[in-house]
């Protein structure tokens, strides 16, 4: 099930939280959805599932338009987001059969949720006895009840280990792509987003400030290059030719440069006589992260 934001905007008092807002997020696609604490991340999935009312806006599952509360369309979704509440006295198990009994769905979904989330050989353990990254796990295991079309994983790996972080991956990777479920995803860890995610935006005090493949925001935004030659004195001239940024460490240089860019530099260093020994990028979404929002507060 495809998702498609129009112009979402939430004001909290004179506070803009989410401001004209669109996304188009793609049927059986991971998206990743980036931004700095306080840039309307949660604000926005929180209006997505209905948690929230947008002061202004349209949010379409599969074409239809999601109401405040619309149960019918939240039949199809799995949600995580916030901290997930408990009962802390009952059992993993417990907890995701009396959900189930609330919803009048099968109670046997449980089992199989908690063996996805590698919680079946504690699946009698209470609650309160769990550790945090167990928690965040019961919290995917009712997300993933009932087999939903959509899933909204607000910060779904925080507090897992780097083990936990990896299996989750592995698994949302084959909800969506093998499964076709739509996963709408947000984390701090910029390099998880990166390696998980089909498409990411991100958003900057809840304006979008860019939407696409990580592969053409790299394309676009230019990234930061590792030169090593057999003459640095020539090199460092044709870069101040060309006019590009540089910093040298030992024997290497590195610059940021569009990737165009570097097919032309090659050939005038090779004129030069001058031997390269290394070129290889920098593919690091944290970097391009931090300089476009940097751009975008006019502070480079």
């Amino acid at each position: 099930m495809d998702i498609t934001i129009e112009n979402l905007t939430k004001r909290f008092d004179d506070q803009i939280a989410v401001k004209n807002l669109s996304l188009e997020i793609p049927e059986g696609k991971i998206y990743g959805f980036i931004g700095a604490n306080g840039a309307g991340k949660t604000t926005t999935m929180k209006m997505m599932v209905g948690l929230l009312k947008p002061d202004m806006g349209v949010i379409r599952y599969g074409g239809k338009e999601l109401k405040h509360l619309d149960s019918s369309i939240m039949q199809e979704v799995g949600v995580f987001i916030s901290k997930p509440n408990y009962y802390p006295n009952l059992t993993a198990r417990e907890n995701l059969t009396y959900l189930q009994r609330i919803l009048g769905k099968p109670v046997e979904d449980a089992d199989r949720v908690l063996k996805l989330v590698r919680l079946d050989g504690v699946e009698n353990k209470k609650v309160s006895d769990f550790s945090f990254g167990m928690k965040q796990r019961l919290g995917l295991a009712v997300a993933f009840l009932n087999n939903p079309k959509v899933l909204i994983l607000d910060e779904p790996t925080n507090g897992l280990d780097p083990k936990g972080i990896f299996e989750i991956r592995e698994m949302l990777g084959e909800l969506a792509h093998q499964s076709g479920c739509t996963v709408f995803i947000s984390s701090h860890n910029i390099s998880e987003i990166e390696k998980l995610s089909d498409r990411i935006c991100i958003i900057d005090r809840g304006q979008k400030i860019f939407e696409g493949t990580v592969e053409f925001l790299y394309e676009t935004e230019g990234l930061e290059y590792r030169i090593r030659t057999n003459d640095s004195e020539k090199t460092a001239k044709i870069f101040d030719v060309f006019g590009i940024n540089y910093q040298r460490k030992n024997e290497a240089f590195f610059m940021e440069t569009a990737k165009e860019n570097i097919p032309k530099l090659l050939k005038n260093l090779i004129n030069e006589n001058v031997e390269v020994y290394e070129v290889s990028p920098d593919n690091s979404l944290e970097s391009i992260y931090l300089t476009i929002t940097a751009k975008k507060r006019g502070k480079v």
